[in-house]
């Protein structure tokens, strides 16, 4: 019932500007500046991706599923190419990036690759600068996996162009001349800022944008190289989000600044680092602590990039300034990732397939009567799932909800004896964890700390599986696991300095707080679930 906050300050004649804030698009303010919103769903966006060559494409698709797709159902991040056979130690390939064609070439430990006129050739570990690109991007076409689409002549139509700018690394090279390579893009566009111009001015004064490293899922997992490209694209991004700070301060003049960095979640949940240095990973003892002091610098220099974006906050702000500082969500180390569609397509109740087309296992919803989507839902209809959803009810579907929870209930990790089910609710049950039952599955499912529920369906059926995310928040209870605490940290006028916060609050006291500070005025009868912190305040 409440507008999101830019929304309320606009109204109160504040000036706001938000940078990299999920949520934030479609714009809902239009006198303040709205900056690469991101997962709206909204504006043109060209996400960096990987390109792969291998002998064994179809096994490598196979294999890795739709984790090689935004979101699992978005555009690929990761384009798995076969090259051609070797001739005169040559192998090439032409990729389809968007709409325009690179070649490239893999000769003498070097690769090639041309677009536009434009030649580079990189060795293993090299960047190339950026460079200018023309891309078409259908406005009709949402470029998601199963949803209805327009024709191609609708989709050609709606084409616009966009000028933007690319860079690639060679990541590695094998002696077969396969190459795996990083192609990164420009993150900031005239169709991402509001207003359009806006773009331009940065991209000219702070350079190509790089929001945040990798992606979800994330894809410099795989190869050995993949951990130092991580680090000098974030490095690249940490770098834009410092500098990008006095341009929200003082060009353009904000009254109310959100500046969101994704950067440590993508740290903390790869592969390469919490598994290795949280005391709390089955993983912690597979190194020595030579090698764990290694990781740990490299964590101390991503919380040090972090300071460095406050430290030019602090010093482009005034003693009128409030800062505060904050987190969605903290991470705990991931062990295991326990993949249910599998546990019940084992007993019958989902049907599915692979489609040679489409690279993807394809659901047979009439015939599946359980599935487990969306992080902690799990939806049960004993006469199918096809059409639009409508919760069942019955004999029937009682029966077969008792038998679903008697299966997770008692499922095992074979390696261990260990329960991977924490917690589950019947959707008439939800209302105990402040959850609406109209929005939910028939069945709500926490997993215990260590695993992680997946969608992922193989030929093999396998329910527990080595994950390649070292950490994740997902479908846990937050009381249980300390790790998912975040900081809260505030100073400005009329503040306590020095103070620790005695209990632990909620994240909807924050925005209370703030409101408070601002004296944002509400509707007469609403009531804020959060509580003002009263507590932070001098003289209180």
């Amino acid at each position: 019932l409440v507008e999101p906050i830019w929304v309320e300050l606009e109204n109160e004649n504040y000036l706001v500007s938000l940078q990299s804030v999920p949520g934030s698009t479609p714009p809902e303010i239009f006198r303040g500046n709205v900056i690469k919103g991101r997962w709206g769903g909204w504006g043109v966006e060209i996400p960096s991706i990987v390109i792969q060559s291998t002998d064994q494409r179809e096994l490598e698709l196979r294999k890795v599923g739709n984790n090689r797709r935004v979101f699992l159902v978005g555009p690929e991040l990761t384009n798995y190419i076969t090259l051609s056979k070797p001739n005169l130690g040559m192998r090439d390939c032409i990729i389809k990036f968007w709409d325009k064609n690179i070649a490239i070439e893999s000769k003498d430990n070097l690769v090639k690759i041309s677009f536009d006129k434009q030649v580079i050739k990189l060795k293993v570990s090299q960047w190339s600068s950026w460079l200018p690109i023309e891309l078409k991007y259908q406005l009709k076409n949402d470029y998601q996996l199963n949803t209805p689409k327009k024709t191609n002549l609708e989709n050609e139509l709606s084409a616009i162009n966009l000028n933007t700018q690319i860079k690639f690394k060679l990541i590695g090279l094998d002696e077969a001349g396969n190459f795996r390579i990083r192609l990164l893009v420009n993150s900031l566009n005239e169709y991402l800022s509001e207003p359009s111009d806006l773009s331009e001015r940065m991209n000219d004064k702070l350079g190509p944008m790089i929001d945040f490293v990798d992606n979800y899922p994330p894809q410099l997992v795989y190869h050995q190289n993949d951990k130092s490209t991580f680090l000098e694209e974030a490095n690249e991004s940490w770098k834009w989000h410092q500098n990008v700070v006095p341009f929200l301060m003082n060009d353009l003049h904000s009254d109310f600044i959100i500046h969101s960095v994704y950067n440590p979640n993508q740290m903390l949940t790869s592969r390469w680092w919490l598994p290795f240095i949280d005391t709390n990973s089955a993983k912690y003892n597979s190194i020595n602590n030579e090698e764990r002091k290694i990781l740990w610098n490299e964590v101390k220099d991503m919380y040090k990039s972090v300071d460095k974006v406050l430290g030019n906050i602090l010093s482009n702000a005034d003693e009128n300034t409030y800062i505060i500082f904050s987190s969605d969500h903290g991470v705990i180390p991931l062990n295991k990732e326990v993949r249910l569609n599998n546990l019940f397509a084992k007993k019958g109740w989902l049907k599915f397939k692979y489609n040679v087309s489409t690279k993807a296992n394809e659901i047979n919803w009439k015939e599946t009567k359980v599935i487990y989507l969306q992080m902690n839902n799990i939806y049960i209809n004993p006469y199918g799932l096809d059409g639009q959803y409508q919760p069942a009810s019955g004999e029937k579907f009682n029966q077969l909800r008792n038998l679903v929870i008697k299966e997770l209930v008692t499922l095992k990790d074979p390696k261990n004896g260990k329960k991977p089910l924490a917690y589950y609710w019947p959707r008439e049950e939800v209302g105990k964890i402040s959850l609406p039952k109209n929005r939910v599955g028939d069945l709500v499912v926490a997993n215990g700390a260590g695993y992680n529920w997946s969608e992922d369906l193989s030929d093999d059926l396998s329910l527990f599986s080595d994950s390649l995310k070292g950490g994740y928040k997902q479908a846990l209870v937050p009381i249980d696991n300390e790790g998912l605490l975040t900081p809260f940290v505030i100073m400005g006028p009329g503040i306590k300095a020095g103070e620790k916060l005695s209990i632990v609050i909620n994240h909807v006291d924050q925005y209370a707080t703030i409101a408070n500070i601002l004296k944002l005025k509400h509707p007469s009868k609403l009531i804020l679930d959060g509580r003002v912190l009263e507590e932070v305040f001098i003289g209180h």
